[in-house]
């Protein structure tokens, strides 16, 4: 049970993230922002997945939890140069998202202005909806 509960978590997580990735190259920034994330989290607690998207990040948390890792073989370390875009200010800053018409832009901003007064419908969604609010409060952010 321990384990489906995991991988439930970890498909949220990678659709989630692809979310984040459409928004971030459906707008004028050069990099993928904290605000993409967020986005991108707020986008698929509100929206559920559709059978296809569930049925993906299902098979893609299965293989990352599958995954076996060997030790004799030599492992490619990928480098990235991280860029920290939080508020160092003590100034608060809305979340931004994009102008895009696209369906998932739209319905990302639609999310974004009810954010505040959605009720998840289950404890897992719950626990999502409190560590957006912990991050924004966090990095000084606001919805």
């Amino acid at each position: 049970m321990e384990m489906q509960l995991i991988q439930a978590i970890i498909a949220n997580t990678i659709s989630a993230t692809n979310i984040s990735q459409i928004l971030y190259k459906h707008s004028d920034s050069e990099i993928l922002t904290g605000d993409h994330i967020i986005c991108g989290l707020i986008y698929r607690l509100m929206n559920p997945m559709t059978d296809e998207e569930l049925t993906k990040s299902l098979n893609d948390s299965n293989d990352l939890l599958n995954e076996e890792y060997n030790s004799s073989d030599e492992e490619e370390i990928i480098t990235e140069e991280i860029i920290d875009d939080t508020n160092s200010s003590k100034i608060p800053q809305k979340i931004k998202s994009n102008n895009c018409n696209c369906e998932i832009c739209i319905q990302t901003r639609v999310c974004l202005l009810n954010f505040n007064d959605y009720t998840p419908n289950d404890i897992l969604g719950d626990k999502f909806k409190n560590s957006i609010i912990e991050t924004c409060h966090k990095y000084n952010r606001y919805i």
